[in-house]
């Protein structure tokens, strides 16, 4: 798995989990909020310019909307 899709991955485990804390259901939200800021601390220079600064940002919704058009 590349760098895009691990990010990917773990932005859609970051909202699904924030969706279950909603709703009560168990979930792994300080794990995936860990995973995140490894992200967000040294973003892979591969990353295009805008997306590193959502993820330096901690912009985590705009990351993912920025995710689309990669």
């Amino acid at each position: 798995m590349n760098a895009l899709e691990c990010l990917r991955s773990t932005l859609k485990a970051y909202f699904e989990a924030i969706e279950a804390q909603r709703n009560g259901q168990p979930n792994d939200l300080p794990g995936v909020v860990l995973d995140l800021e490894k992200f967000s601390l040294r973003p892979d220079p591969s990353f295009p310019p805008q997306l590193r600064h959502y993820l330096e940002s901690r912009s985590y919704r705009k990351a993912w909307e920025s995710l689309e058009s990669v």
